[in-house]
């Protein structure tokens, strides 16, 4: 890892945090200083660590000593969160359907220059605008044991595996359930809803976006893969740019169909900031 690097709470809180030493130690060594690395952070992360660390955790630390691990993290690189920063959280939440609080780390990292921002929060490998997100918890993609390689057998099963309408409309359900249940907001559970299910209305032909005419079913009426599925959402992408939506617009249907593709492979879980 190199370059300037935003570092959002949850990998802070972790390296304080005892209840799991494996991800105490990885975030240790990511925030160990590096000469040929910046961390930032933005007033934002720092309010959400002292309450996390004095408030949260299993053992949580001493309001002093969190007040001590305050005065060095406000060393490092800190963007103040100002009105800017709110709109464009504001508008980025909207256009990339996520939290308000999680645009507002994607605004301030891109206001301080860094195209990386390492959380545990926002989807992995997703980029907003120029930002990336890499989740430093990760298991190492080479790592060979035998939880890694059950966790191989069953991503290629899911792959493999072939949705039907009924089945798909069955997952979408359980798709909201556990949206819900993941501790986010009405709303956001219903926009996660709400774009997976327009996308797969518009392969039934039920659904067309704006600005074009509802027509025949777009797709084969056959029970499809999660590879077959993400090939469809691209169409559908496709479909949204033919019905004259802007740039934005379509990269925001497309994700949140992925969104919904990834969840049926195992690869992506709902769920809101760390509080």
């Amino acid at each position: 890892m190199t370059g300037r690097t935003f570092v959002d709470t949850n990998v802070w809180v972790y390296a304080v945090d005892r209840a799991d030493a494996d991800k105490q130690a990885r975030a240790r060594a990511v925030i160990a200083p590096a000469p040929d690395v910046d961390l930032v952070v933005s007033s934002q992360v720092l309010g959400e660590f002292y309450t996390t660390v004095t408030r949260k955790l299993q053992h949580p630390v001493d309001v002093l000593d969190a007040r001590r691990m305050l005065d060095q993290l406000r060393r490092l690189p800190v963007v103040a969160v100002d009105g800017d920063h709110v709109i464009e959280a504001v508008d980025g939440s909207r256009a990339w359907g996520i939290s308000y609080w999680d645009a507002l780390i994607i605004a301030a990292a891109r206001s301080a220059g860094c195209p990386r921002v390492l959380s545990e929060d926002l989807a992995d490998g997703e980029s907003y605008g120029a930002v990336r997100v890499e989740n430093p918890f990760r298991p190492p993609p080479r790592q060979v044991s035998e939880q890694s390689s059950r966790a191989a057998y069953d991503s290629v099963a899911d792959r493999l595996q072939r949705w039907g309408d009924a089945e798909l409309a069955q997952e979408l359900s359980r798709y909201e359930r556990e949206s819900a249940d993941a501790g986010m907001t009405r709303n956001a559970v219903h926009s996660y809803w709400d774009y997976a299910r327009r996308f797969l209305a518009w392969r039934t032909g039920e659904y067309a976006p704006r600005g074009s005419i509802k027509g025949a079913r777009p797709v084969p009426r056959a029970p499809v893969s999660s590879d077959e599925l993400a090939e469809q959402a691209r169409g559908y992408a496709r479909a949204i740019e033919a019905a004259g939506r802007e740039q934005p617009t379509i990269d925001t249907y497309h994700r949140h169909a992925m969104f919904f593709v990834r969840w049926l492979r195992g690869e992506f879980k709902p769920g809101g900031r760390l509080r």
